[in-house]
């Protein structure tokens, strides 16, 4: 029964790990103005996430190790559930323009 749990941990942990890097190849790609399809709202999402995490002033403050990351990994886990839609849409765009 361990074994489950730890496979769904995997899983979950990597479709993070794609969906953090599809989402690095969409901001890439956008602003070489490669890719255009994404709304506003989404944009702003991109943008809050990114200013969260590089911004001194968190809910956590960032020098306290081990803790103070936790609130930016919880922005950046929200910020690609929100974008999931956008990212799918973003990832079929991408395999039929490479192929």
């Amino acid at each position: 029964m361990q074994m489950g749990k730890n496979i769904v941990r995997h899983n979950i942990l990597y479709r993070l790990l794609e969906d953090f890097n599809l989402l690095v190849s969409l901001i890439k790609d956008y602003c070489s103005g490669r890719y255009r399809k994404i709304p506003y709202y989404s944009l702003a999402i991109i943008l809050f996430m990114i200013l969260y995490i590089i911004s001194p002033f968190d809910l956590i403050p960032d020098y306290i190790l081990g803790i103070g990351q936790i609130d930016d990994a919880l922005i950046l886990f929200l910020c690609l559930y929100l974008l999931e839609k956008d990212l799918l849409t973003y990832r079929e765009w991408k395999m039929n323009s490479t192929s």
